[in-house]
């Protein structure tokens, strides 16, 4: 068939309609443009009246950094949802009706609680906010799982913490919710079951809704502070009776170590730009290994130590019926899991039980129990310029972290004086501590909500880690081999006294095993030593797990005793290395233990449920 010429009146009549719908859908364009840009998202189903209902077209506005545009941006820009300034609007009714969230997992847009397709959203998005200083190695909030918080001092309302500090508020990330050149380090929190994330930055999170607390340890390389030599080292001094003077000893040492006063020297980076080296001379720079293990840009610690829930009904508002002895369990059971202020460590559990409680905690972030390389990392940390250092005249001085003296093991309790002498076996004033119900000041304790208990944090402010020093002794993923140089991690020291994983027996003349335990997980989730029958060979540690650079190490003797007690130099803390008899580690110290506490403590024990012992989690997502 031919097509049918026009004649030339005709092409220009047409040519006119052509050129003016042209012009009207370019008009339109541009309003449409200026208005609300179409884009297909994902949206959650609606329920109305109980029903499910399905969501027709929604029109959304994008805005990047206040810029109209024509979509949202992507992914991997760095870009976030301003939930502050994000809104659904009802058409019909010209009213607004919805807040916004983001799926950050699916990069999509979720809307709740729509009764009309007629809807028009404005999304607002902000670049997150990310410190220089950290070089890359930026808090991973796990795809949203883990909702950023701040935590002030400021006076305001709160359920029973009245005008006292530790208030918690939903994080702006476009805006400095962290500073780590201000000792403000990042923190985040999990809801509890049930509880959704649909507070608004600024908005405070009330305590009863938070199952756990976590604090970012970024990835970092530090120099080493001393030489091959300094780390092998071993020596005695005797030192009877003098509690009150003991920390100027051990400053006055010549070459190591010099007590609290040395600050590490650490550089933040990303695992694409970070350093490393395989030297061992003193100043050279390697990456903290608790990073290389899960090849992370960082890791999320347990703020605090580890709780049992011992609400039935799920609840984790701390109450009065709460009490220690009902937070002793040895069983594998993530269900119980709290990580907060005010609630009694999970103590008397054996090592499998708390690591597998750990890993099945929250696998989608690759929860785990800590290692004890991840110990040193955070008390590294601590030890810089970052934490509980500062410049004095040209000199830098170190402040140790408090000691948790609440002889109840509940959480996030400070000192109120510090302890001036070491382990005593019994409560003196030097080496005070004393049991308190939860939230309650003492004589000699303060709780987590008075603001003057920040001298237990790492930081000495709320974003820290605390229950460092004191409160239970904190089993850590750390373990020694059997005697066979090719032997597996040991159990523990004998049948009635190990971990629950399967193994030899350290102290066992016929090589005997543990075969009716749990099996060991892959290798990076702990710290392997070699074989030794005594406590005082630290030639075996590794670097960074805060055994090795806290020597050189000493005897001293307390009250005139006739059995030493070995310390090491920062800050005189406990020193004894996994052994025959006891191949795990344990860090920290307890609320008994006064200058013999601290970051820089380690310890030995069996690996079986201990009422001195507990355990804390941390997540690599």
């Amino acid at each position: 068939m031919k097509l049918k010429r026009f004649k030339e009146k005709d092409n220009k009549s047409i040519g006119i309609i052509v050129f003016t719908i042209v012009c009207i859908l370019l008009v339109s364009g541009v309003i449409l443009y200026r208005t609300f840009a179409i884009f297909e998202v994902k949206i959650n189903q609606n329920v109305i009246n109980g029903e499910v209902q399905s969501m027709g077209d929604i029109e959304f506005a994008f805005y990047q950094d206040n810029e109209i545009v024509k979509e949202a941006p992507k992914k991997s820009n760095g870009y976030s949802l301003d939930t502050s300034s994000s809104y659904c609007i009802d058409m019909l009714n010209n009213e607004k009706i919805s807040n916004v969230n983001w799926n950050y997992e699916n990069w999509s847009v979720e809307i709740k609680n729509v009764s009309t397709t007629k809807t028009k959203c404005y999304l607002h998005f902000k670049k997150i906010y990310k410190e220089e200083l950290l070089n890359g190695a930026i808090p991973d909030l796990g795809n949203g799982r883990l909702v950023p918080v701040t935590i002030s001092e400021t006076k305001g309302p709160d359920l029973y913490t009245g005008d006292k500090g530790g208030n918690v508020y939903k994080a702006d990330i476009t805006s400095d919710w962290y500073k780590y050149a201000d000792k403000k380090w990042a923190n985040a929190v999990i809801l509890k079951t049930g509880v959704e994330d649909n507070y608004r930055p600024g908005e405070q999170i009330p305590e009863e809704n938070i199952e756990s607390y976590f604090v970012w340890i970024p990835r970092y390389s530090y120099k080493l502070q001393g030489n091959e030599e300094t780390f092998n080292s071993y020596s005695t001094a005797e030192d009877k009776g003098q509690h009150v003077d003991v920390q100027s000893f051990y400053n006055s040492i010549e070459g190591g170590n010099k007590g609290a006063s040395n600050a590490f020297e650490i550089e933040f980076g990303s695992k694409d730009k970070g350093i490393s080296t395989t030297l061992l001379s003193k100043g050279d720079s390697i990456v903290h290994p608790a990073f290389e293990a899960f090849d992370s840009n960082g890791f999320w610690v347990g703020k605090f130590e580890t709780g049992y829930n011992q609400n039935s009904d799920g609840s984790v508002m701390p109450i009065n019926s709460w009490n220690k002895a009902g937070a002793q369990h040895n069983e594998t059971n993530s269900t119980k899991v709290i990580i907060k202020p005010n609630v009694y460590s999970w103590r008397n559990i054996q090592v499998a039980n708390a690591f597998y409680t750990s890993y099945e905690y929250k696998r989608d972030l690759e929860s785990h129990m800590m290692k004890n390389t991840e110990w040193g990392a955070v008390a590294y940390l601590t030890n810089s310029k970052y934490g509980r250092c500062n410049e004095e005249n040209g000199e830098t001085k170190c402040e140790e972290v408090r000691i948790n003296n609440n002889g109840s093991y509940i959480t996030g309790m400070s000192a109120k004086e510090a302890p001036i002498c070491g382990y005593t076996n019994s409560m003196k004033d030097c080496n005070s501590y004393e049991h308190v119900s939860l939230t309650t000041d003492g004589t000699k304790v303060l709780s987590y909500y008075n603001k003057a208990s920040q001298v237990a944090s790492t930081t000495g402010n709320y974003s820290g880690v605390y229950d460092m020093a004191g409160g239970a002794w904190e089993y850590v993923m750390g373990v020694m081999q059997g005697s066979n140089i090719n032997s597996s991690p040991t159990s523990g020291s004998d049948s009635e006294n190990n971990s629950g994983f399967n193994g030899p027996y350290s102290n066992d003349s016929n090589d005997e095993s543990k075969i009716n335990g749990v099996s060991w997980p892959s290798s990076k989730y702990y710290d392997l030593y070699d074989y030794n029958i005594t406590s005082q060979d630290f030639k075996r540690g590794h670097l960074g797990d805060g055994t090795k650079e806290f020597g050189p190490f000493y005897q001293v003797y307390y009250d005139s005793g006739t059995t030493p007690r070995t310390i090491g130099s920062y800050n005189g803390a406990t020193a004894l290395f996994v052994s025959g008899y006891n191949p795990w580690f344990i860090r920290g110290g307890n609320v008994t233990d006064g200058t013999d506490a601290g970051l820089a403590a380690f310890d030995n024990d069996y690996g079986r449920a201990n009422v001195y012992a507990s355990f804390r989690v941390v997540c690599t997502p």
